[in-house]
């Protein structure tokens, strides 16, 4: 996936900021911080070229890494919630639980999301030290 943007902040000697046109492919994974009402973002990138302030780059980052992005932060939480919900009702009505079932695997499968959700945001300083799933800038042209 190939964009293009603006250095508008150089964070240090390997990172910069870039603001570009929100992709499609981006839908708001939360990796972004959305800057205005016309879907322009601002997003770290790997400046590995050394480009400047204020320079139109263009960044890439592998599909690969894209769906893998996507999949660890919509598809591990939708995991959870559907999984917890199945096994525990699975098991409840195995057991011949007395209760409501359908509640407690609902509450179940909830509570699973829910700790998706805090596994990933404990991991996410792993997830952006691997610089894995951030864009790398490729070309540059000064202004």
């Amino acid at each position: 996936m190939e964009q293009q943007g603006y250095i508008v902040e150089i964070v240090d000697k390997k990172t910069a900021k870039l603001k570009m046109q929100r992709h499609s492919a981006c839908a708001s994974c939360g990796k972004c911080a959305t800057t205005s009402e016309k879907k322009d973002i601002v997003v770290e990138v790997d400046n590995v070229i050394g480009a400047e302030l204020g320079d139109k780059v263009k960044v890439n980052m592998e599909s690969v890494n894209v769906l893998k992005a996507a999949a660890i932060v919509y598809i591990l939480p939708l995991m959870g919630l559907l999984l917890g919900t199945i096994a525990t009702y699975f098991i409840l009505t195995t057991i011949n639980f007395g209760g409501n079932i359908e509640i407690i695997s609902g509450m179940i499968g909830l509570f699973l999301m829910f700790l998706s959700f805090v596994i990933l945001k404990k991991n996410d300083r792993k997830f952006r030290d691997s610089r894995e799933y951030i864009p790398i800038v490729t070309v540059t042209n000064s202004l």
